[in-house]
C-alpha cells in the first residue's frame, strides 16, 4: 500500500486498516478450509482455484464503444479487480452447485419420510438436479480447453504408468 503523503497518524491508521485485512483474510481462509475438510465437492472447485495464476495484463472484451468510452473515462478496471472478479464468479458458481446439491439432499431426505410413494413428487428434486448441474457447467465454462487438454494428458500419462 502506498503510504506516500501521508501523516504519521494517518500511516498508523492506515497500517491497523491492514492489518486489520490481512487477520480477516486468515480468518476466512481457515473457516474455508475447515468446510473443505469433509467435503470434496468443495475442496475440488478451491484446490484448482488456488492454483491458478494470473497475468500481468488482461483483454477486455467489451463492445468497442463501450471500450472507448471507458477509456475516455478512465474507467477501465485494474489488475487487482478483473482478478478478483474472477475468483468472485468462480466461488459464485461454486456456492450455488453446493446449495443446489445440499438442498437436493435435503428434499431427497424428505421425500424419503414420505411413507405413501403415490405422496413423492420429485419435481423439486429433479429442479434442483438441473441448478447443479448448470452451475456446474458455468464454473467449468472459466477452465480454458488448454488447460482441459494438459488434465487429461496428464492422467492419461499417469494411467499408461
Amino acid at each position: 500500500m502506498n503510504r506516500n503523503g501521508l501523516n504519521v497518524g494517518d500511516k498508523v491508521i492506515a497500517m491497523w486498516n491492514q492489518a486489520d485485512v490481512e487477520r480477516q483474510w486468515g480468518m476466512l481462509q481457515y473457516a474455508e478450509s475447515k468446510r473443505e475438510e469433509g467435503n470434496e465437492m468443495r475442496a475440488a472447485p478451491n484446490f484448482y482455484a488456488r492454483q491458478l495464476s494470473f497475468a500481468d495484463e488482461y483483454v477486455l472484451t467489451a463492445p468497442k464503444d463501450k471500450r472507448k468510452e471507458m477509456i475516455r473515462n478512465d474507467a477501465l478496471p485494474s489488475i487487482t479487480a478483473v482478478i478478483a472478479s474472477d475468483l468472485d464468479r468462480r466461488d459464485l458458481y461454486r456456492n450455488q452447485f453446493l446449495t443446489a446439491i445440499d438442498d437436493a439432499v435435503a428434499e431427497v431426505a424428505y421425500q424419503v419420510r414420505l411413507k405413501k410413494p403415490e405422496e413423492v413428487d420429485v419435481t423439486d428434486v429433479v429442479t434442483l438436479v438441473n441448478e447443479a448441474h448448470e452451475a456446474c457447467e458455468n464454473w467449468f465454462s472459466l477452465i480454458p480447453s488448454q488447460d482441459v487438454e494438459e488434465a487429461v494428458a496428464a492422467v492419461m500419462l499417469k494411467d499408461a504408468k
